[in-house]
């Protein structure tokens, strides 16, 4: 459909306005000289009607016009421009020399002392009449009305001139416009059509990203683009690196299996071994479908809510604090309450379920959440006043399967799998010491 294009839809837009534009104009331009022709013309006849008055003579008590007069149009049969002269009853008394074979129409008489000026109605003339009162030499007064009456078709022909002029100059600017339109909306679209252009570019593999310099309007459009082609990347990649992982990470516990079979084994020991291997298996499996699945959830990172981190804080801490009755843990939660994060639930869960679950297990009584936004990122701090984590282990700590703590069980899958939510979101985890004596874990996210 022709509305579905952004260059149609201006273009039809702007066509209409133009030509809603100067139609107007041009009505109103053509009003505007219909009234300056006619209101010159009612001036003219005023002229000849003074002129007519001038003419005029009382003699025997009555009113006489000369045999010819001022104005020769008024001499000449035809000639475009009549006078007729009627007493109050409207009986005609003269009319000029140029109104012999004509018979015009009745027209309305004027008030005494006031001019009436009307267009064509019926014929084609315009009608000036006026009324006076004329004193005669006896002092006696008469009243008489004045008709001066105006061919229309000079008048006719001049509009239609001017008419014609004027359509032929809005029709040559209506083109000159519609020329500037289009450069215009070809200018101001070629940024949308260089967008198109990489789109496709990026769909045939010629190039990564979007990489032009685009206008202000676009720029979020074309920074969102990025960032979505970017993540579609990364998942595809994380796709391709999890089952590599998995199938390497099976390969062992597979090859124990296997040989399970050449070895002189008990069965009571034969079904420990495989029961190990088989719960290994499945943490494995497991740890591998929540890392695919939180990275596929990260790649819709734009689309997602925001959630408030205050809140599900709080809810993670009231449920530890009831696992870890024992110690009584005093949380302190710092976050202030406007603050969130654009990240899946899920998600922030697993990630703060992890680390506070691991503070509350490291800490004497205490442990103390906070946040601190800088330019283009949020920190959150997580510390505990436990005996902390050496500098020297740190390192091995952020490794997968490392830990720190040999005291309680675990395998160390739940660092990894924070590790790899992290990464899916491009936000970063490190460790410190903490004023409280004990760590303090860094979790840092990006922000726009």
């Amino acid at each position: 459909m022709i509305f579905r294009s952004i260059k149609s839809r201006l273009l039809l837009s702007l066509s209409l306005f133009i030509a809603l534009s100067l139609g107007l104009s041009g009505f109103a331009l053509d009003r505007a000289f219909r009234s300056s022709v006619e209101a010159a013309l009612q001036e003219k006849l005023k002229a000849n009607f003074y002129s007519l008055l001038a003419d005029s003579e009382a003699e025997q008590n009555t009113l006489v016009m000369p045999a010819q007069l001022q104005d020769p149009r008024f001499n000449q049969i035809d000639s475009g421009l009549y006078a007729f002269i009627n007493d109050k009853h409207g009986n005609r008394l003269w009319h000029s020399p140029s109104a012999i074979a004509l018979q015009p129409s009745p027209t309305q008489a004027a008030s005494i002392g006031h001019f009436r000026f009307s267009p064509p109605t019926n014929d084609q003339f315009y009608r000036l009449s006026y009324g006076i009162i004329w004193e005669l030499e006896n002092d006696d007064e008469r009243e008489y009305h004045v008709y001066l009456l105006q061919n229309a078709t000079p008048v006719t022909a001049q509009l239609h001139e001017f008419r014609a002029s004027l359509w032929r100059w809005f029709g040559g600017i209506a083109v000159i416009l519609l020329v500037i339109q289009g450069i215009i909306m070809r200018w101001g679209l070629t940024p949308l059509r260089h967008l198109g252009k990489e789109l496709k570019a990026i769909e045939s593999g010629e190039q990564s990203q979007l990489t032009g310099v685009y206008p202000s309007e676009l720029e979020n459009a074309t920074h969102n683009l990025n960032l979505l082609i970017e993540n579609e990347r990364r998942q595809r990649q994380r796709y391709h690196d999890t089952l590599s992982d998995l199938a390497h990470s099976l390969k062992t516990p597979l090859a124990i299996l296997r040989g399970l079979n050449s070895q002189s084994l008990s069965d009571a020991e034969q079904r420990k071994s495989l029961d190990e291997q088989v719960s290994r298996m499945n943490d494995i499996v497991s740890h591998q479908l929540h890392r695919a699945s939180s990275k596929a959830s990260a790649a819709n990172q734009l689309s997602m809510q925001p959630i408030p981190l205050a809140s599900l804080i709080n809810k993670l801490v009231r449920s530890l604090q009831k696992v870890y009755i024992s110690k009584s843990v005093d949380a302190e939660n710092l976050i202030n309450s406007n603050l969130s994060l654009r990240v899946d639930e899920h998600d922030l869960m697993e990630i703060f379920g992890n680390r506070l679950d691991n503070a509350c297990k490291a800490c004497r009584q205490k442990i103390r959440i906070s946040a601190n936004q800088q330019q283009g990122a949020l920190i959150i701090s997580i510390e505990d006043d436990g005996e902390g984590i050496p500098e020297q282990q740190r390192q091995n700590v952020l490794e997968r399967g490392g830990r720190a703590d040999t005291q309680h069980p675990g395998q160390g899958i739940g660092l990894a799998v924070t590790q790899d939510i992290l990464n899916s979101y491009q936000a970063r985890l490190s460790i410190h010491d903490s004023q409280l004596g004990g760590a303090k874990i860094e979790i840092e996210f990006p922000v726009s």
